[in-house]
């Protein structure tokens, strides 16, 4: 194992994959020399708590792909900052024993905002145009030109719940291709509505008013459930309801109940709760329902996007000028060895 030596701060990728480090690492070689850090590069998850701190040995910072344990967390001896391959870090590293330990978490804000806004965008086509059961009809023989309609998107409204990377980017997309675009968002400004081309409406405007309904919110507390009985209830009988976010915004019942109830049109998932989804789970036998296995974010670009930005938050964090820390710790110290 190569180690950094007294005066060049150490990074081991712990559980990565080869070719990310064959297509990324010679990119940003030079890089990592001029700020004289040392790469180990170690691929696959390791099997066991001796495998990983074998790998992580006096690293100051590693490059997580999957779930760090607890374990490991507290016996790795130098350790200062993780850098975790994606946004929900908290799901993979218990972000309080990192700040009880003084060690800076790091995630990739953005690596997928095109990738997910794109899949949204394209099951919004897929709703509009009838895209699945005209292939599954045709796929069997069938010929569907009078049975299957669609409509255009153009002059539509589409209606953002969540206006942050991601959500901004469907907006824009949206407004491209002709949709009128309103939009929610907890912290709704003039800058941020204007640059996603959005008005800004009340959740309950949102519902009443959208063709198509598209989540954009992480899983909080506050957020989960936000599509609830009362707001299914509001929306239109002709509109679809879009979520590539997470499954937790859902209340699942309800939903279910107004898809086989015709209290509105359809759906696309691309999220749920659990994942994956249950062989008898329901959506699964709704005739109005496009299911995709959570692949929004999982294109080349993306993931190489993600792995870049990743380990750029550990040079930065190296160098002095530490950024994406998501919990609360000193950071004075950043850069020195």
């Amino acid at each position: 194992m190569a180690t950094g030596g007294p005066d060049r701060f150490h990074i081991v990728c712990t559980d990565g994959d080869e070719g990310d480090r064959s297509r990324i690492v010679p990119a940003i070689r030079q890089r990592l020399d001029d700020a004289g850090i040392t790469l180990d590069w170690h691929n696959g998850e390791p099997k066991d708590d001796a495998e990983w701190l074998r790998r992580i040995g006096d690293a100051q910072g590693v490059l997580v792909y999957w779930a760090i344990p607890d374990s490991v967390l507290r016996a790795a001896p130098r350790l200062r900052v993780i850098s975790w391959v994606g946004t929900g870090v908290s799901t993979f590293v218990n972000l309080d024993l990192a700040t009880e330990r003084g060690i800076a978490v790091c995630n990739t804000p953005g690596y997928g905002n095109t990738a997910v806004a794109e899949h949204a965008v394209g099951l919004m086509f897929a709703l509009a145009r009838n895209t699945v059961a005209m292939h599954n009809v045709v796929a069997n023989s069938g010929w569907p030109r009078e049975d299957v309609r669609g409509f255009e998107l153009a002059g539509k409204t589409v209606g953002i719940v969540g206006l942050g990377g991601i959500g901004t980017r469907v907006a824009q997309l949206c407004s491209a291709i002709g949709m009128r675009v309103i939009a929610w968002t907890r912290n709704p400004n003039d800058e941020r509505l204007r640059t996603a081309g959005a008005t800004y409406a009340t959740l309950d405007e949102l519902a009443t008013r959208s063709d198509i309904v598209s989540l954009h919110l992480l899983a909080t507390p506050d957020t989960e459930g936000i599509v609830s009985p009362a707001f299914l209830r509001q929306m239109k009988p002709t509109a679809f309801l879009v979520n590539t976010a997470r499954g937790e915004l859902i209340d699942d019942p309800a939903l279910i109940d107004a898809l086989r109830d015709g209290r509105i049109a359809g759906a696309a998932l691309d999220v749920f709760v659990p994942e994956p989804l249950p062989a008898d789970h329901p959506y699964r036998t709704l005739p109005n329902v496009i299911l995709t296995p959570h692949v929004g974010y999982r294109t080349p670009e993306a993931s190489e996007r993600t792995v870049r930005i990743a380990i750029e938050n550990l040079i930065d964090f190296a160098t002095g000028n530490p950024r994406n820390v998501v919990n609360q710790v000193d950071l004075r110290a950043a850069g020195s060895t």
